[in-house]
């Protein structure tokens, strides 16, 4: 659920959320030296930031190293009556990471990942069918993602008071095309233990996982230049003044659609960019301190593309779920429900 958070951030304290969103994991020490303050000061100023809720240090692991090449942005018309409800039974589905209560085409919109089309054609036929209240669903297939990033600092250029930087393209974080990387039960193990602790020390992973403290050092250093996840701070947009939430649908010409990806990913205030099948060609999450920022982001900033045929908001109000930083937890428990059903069945058949 999205609360109000008052903004109470220095110059330091944005400097300190920025280093941390490059890297989560990096000690006290080498943030203190990269800020030009005493070791101790750093940690405490740290600290102070994750006390009060305004950061937190998370993994986000990239989903299609557990096997989910389908995601599918599902808007959803429910009789207002069942709003809350349905949004809850939509909580409890393990293939839906996001869940929004939303003013605009639709009042809730979830997004859902999948390792194939026909896992989401069950969500559509048998999941959501069996919830009530439903009165129409739309299905957006994510097709490409150009941008996804949880660093708001980076995404909006808001540091110690400055003005968004233009950004080059090789220093803008774009999700790059995955290989064929495998991990294996040990890599899933540790990637649970840094969803719950992102910091916690090698030689405690290694004491928990039954490895030693060398062994535990490599597999870690792999996962993270592999980019199989990335431990990064996740501020609280709140807390930076943010308190208008957009996703916006967009309508292009077929020629230009790459082109104009690549446009929106540099654009202020925009976080994330995919290529999509459906209504729109492109969708783009962004967000605002007011209104009338917003407004001027559709005039200014889309209306100053060529090739933009039309854009469609819709405004998050309430946000219900969102499980991304705990993709290996769930895929480890839908696992083991897997085994268990598929050992209950053998069971059965003897």
């Amino acid at each position: 659920m999205v609360q109000h958070v008052e903004l109470d951030l220095d110059d330091l304290d944005l400097k300190i959320l920025r280093e941390m969103e490059t890297d989560g994991r990096q000690s006290i020490s080498a943030l203190a030296k990269t800020l030009g303050i005493s070791r101790a000061y750093a940690g405490k100023r740290l600290q102070s930031l994750l006390d009060r809720d305004v950061t937190r240090i998370v993994t986000f692991t990239d989903p299609r190293v557990l096997g989910f090449r389908t995601m599918a942005i599902v808007g959803i018309q429910v009789s207002l009556a069942d709003l809350h409800a349905a949004a809850d039974r939509l909580r409890a589905l393990p293939s839906v990471h996001l869940v929004m209560i939303t003013a605009g085409p639709h009042n809730i919109v979830a997004e859902a990942m999948f390792a194939n089309p026909e896992d989401l054609s069950g969500l559509l036929t048998r999941d959501l069918g069996s919830i009530p209240g439903i009165k129409s669903t739309e299905t957006t297939t994510v097709l490409e993602w150009r941008k996804m990033s949880f660093s708001y600092l980076a995404s909006s250029g808001l540091v110690a008071g400055q003005p968004r930087r233009k950004e080059s393209p090789a220093s803008e974080r774009t999700v790059e095309p995955v290989l064929d990387i495998a991990v294996d039960d040990l890599d899933l193990q540790l990637l649970n233990e840094l969803e719950a602790d992102g910091r916690q020390p090698v030689s405690d992973l290694a004491k928990k996982l039954g490895t030693s403290r060398a062994y535990m050092s490599s597999r870690l250093q792999r996962i993270l230049d592999q980019r199989i996840a990335r431990i990064v701070a996740h501020t609280s947009p709140l807390a930076l003044g943010y308190h208008v939430f957009a996703m916006i649908g967009i309508k292009v010409l077929p020629s230009d659609t790459n082109a104009i990806a690549d446009k929106l990913r540099y654009l202020p205030n925009v976080n994330g960019v995919v290529i999509v099948a459906g209504r729109h060609d492109i969708i783009i999450w962004t967000m605002f301190p007011t209104p009338i920022d917003l407004s001027g982001f559709l005039e200014k900033e889309l209306g100053g593309i060529p090739g933009v045929i039309s854009a469609e908001c819709t405004i998050l109000l309430e946000l219900r779920k969102m499980s991304f930083p705990y993709l290996v937890r769930s895929h480890l428990a839908a696992r083991g429900e897997a085994k268990a059903a598929k050992d209950a069945k053998g069971k059965q058949g003897r």
